[in-house]
Order: structure tokens, then C-alpha cells, then sequence
């Protein structure tokens, strides 16, 4: 068994002085942007008739490949309702259960359900 603290100080563990086990800034970003790179690469090259070719003969590797291109995630930084007061989304929220009560006055069973969904209606 190694002797020693397995779990160094982070002082240590990810100092400059210690290259092999500190992580370089943007290090797991370079591979994936060269992938890219060289993937839009091929893609110039050979075109779209590859891809049909892949989605053809091996329609899982296709998938996997359409999978990991996509985001992980999606970040939504604003809304248009992020700049209206607390008036006027109270004003809009009324508006909008007034027009599911319209429709619920014309017996709409989707805007039946809405309303009770929103507890403008008691459940039966």
C-alpha cells in the first residue's frame, strides 16, 4: 500500500508546481473543438451522401452520433416577461384565466381542464 495521503491539500494537488496531476484551463475543451473541426472537415469533403450512408447501414452509431452532437444543456438567459412589474403579470395572469372561463362558459373540455389544472375550478 502507498504510503502517504491519497487525498493531498488542494494547495498541492492542483498547483502549478505539481503539471502532472493539475488540469490545464480549457484542456477537456480543445479535443471536442477539434473534433468538430475535423468532423465539418470530412463533412466539406465528402458531403451528406456519408451520413445517408451511415444512417443506412448502422442506424445506432447514427443516433449516437446525432445524440452527442446535441447540447447537454439549455440555458435561457431572459424572458419577455423578466421586464414587466408585478402588476402587469397579475394583469395578464387575470386576462388569461378570463379567456379559459369563456371557453369553459362554451363547455371547451381542453379549457375545462386547464381551469381545474389552475384551480379556477374545483376538481370533480
Amino acid at each position: 500500500m502507498p504510503k502517504g495521503n491519497p487525498n493531498p491539500s488542494p494547495a498541492t494537488r492542483f498547483s502549478a508546481d505539481n503539471p502532472g496531476r493539475a488540469k490545464q484551463k480549457g484542456a477537456r475543451d480543445r479535443p471536442s473543438a477539434a473534433f468538430l473541426t475535423d468532423f465539418a472537415d470530412d463533412y466539406d469533403a465528402h458531403g451528406k451522401a456519408v451520413i445517408e450512408t451511415v444512417r443506412e447501414k448502422d442506424p445506432i452509431a447514427y443516433m449516437r452520433l446525432a445524440a452527442a452532437l446535441l447540447p447537454t444543456k439549455v440555458e435561457i438567459s431572459e424572458t419577455p416577461l423578466d421586464d414587466l412589474s408585478d402588476e402587469q403579470l397579475d394583469a395578464y395572469m387575470e386576462e388569461a384565466h378570463g379567456r379559459i372561463m369563456e371557453r369553459v362558459a362554451k363547455g371547451d373540455p381542453e379549457a375545462i381542464e386547464q381551469a381545474r389544472k389552475l384551480g379556477l375550478l374545483p376538481t370533480p
